[in-house]
């Protein structure tokens, strides 16, 4: 089994039971107890869950879930809003865009109908926002349905329908952002998906409110190199803004 999938087993077992043990989970997923405890520290690392004697306990946030994903939807609402305001000037008329899925992107999704374009999503939320805009000719990816608090769809066939695709532009969400492992996700599953969202535009807009910068998650699928344009709240440090200028990234701060 491959790393990122244990760790979303691990996660899922202590959302379930709300406690795991070392020697049950090197059992059930068929690696030895020390990776096991290396897979805990990383979770850990990451604020998920709370290391005990044998194993961990799921960590008490006052929401009961390891992906508070609409607890989060209630943050940062007027920096979603403004990065979304700031994306939408870079749509242009007759555009073929790529929508990916989350709160960020649906605040960009929701100032969209003016002008005529082409939207191709894996959002199912996104796609209900604009499927009564007649100037957008939608396209939904098709695939697995995600949800945990989220309707996007995933898998081999979304990723073999969004490679079909040529875009002018992506605008591109993140669970994560670290400047030492780049873009990450929670799952295998949506860092597939934003591979081959990203192999399949011109331009990589990511749209990024300034919470998720310096955090972890399970896998990483993109590189700084990927991204053309970043756009992001006024929170960001001015050594964080120089990174990313280093990096090559026109960087918009709102």
């Amino acid at each position: 089994m491959l790393p990122v999938k244990r760790l979303e087993e691990i996660t899922r077992l202590l959302e379930r039971q709300g406690s795991v043990d070392v020697n049950d989970l090197s059992a059930r997923l068929g690696v030895t107890p020390k990776t096991i405890r290396q897979d805990l520290a990383k979770l850990e690392e990451m604020g998920l869950l709370e290391r005990v004697h044998g194993g961990a306990v799921l960590k008490q946030t006052g929401n009961n879930s390891i992906y508070p994903i609409q607890e989060r939807k209630r943050h940062n609402l007027a920096e979603k809003d403004r990065i979304g305001r700031a994306a939408l000037k870079y749509v242009e008329e007759r555009d073929t865009i790529i929508l990916d899925g989350g709160s960020t992107t649906m605040a960009l999704a929701r100032l969209l109908g003016e002008k005529p374009l082409v939207a191709i999503t894996n959002d199912m939320l996104i796609a209900m926002e604009l499927m009564n805009k007649e100037n957008i000719t939608l396209y939904l990816t098709g695939g697995k349905l995600r949800r945990e608090g989220v309707f996007t769809l995933l898998g081999r066939e979304a990723e073999r329908i969004v490679k079909r695709y040529h875009a002018n532009k992506l605008f591109l969400g993140v669970t994560a952002l670290d400047f030492r492992q780049g873009l990450m996700v929670l799952s295998e599953d949506e860092a597939g998906i934003k591979r081959a969202m990203i192999e399949s535009a011109k331009q990589v807009i990511c749209l990024v409110d300034y919470s998720k910068f310096h955090k972890l998650a399970f896998t990483s699928f993109a590189t700084f190199k990927d991204i053309h344009i970043l756009i992001t709240d006024a929170r960001i440090p001015e050594e964080d803004r120089a990174f990313l200028r280093d990096q090559g990234i026109t960087l918009e701060v709102v």
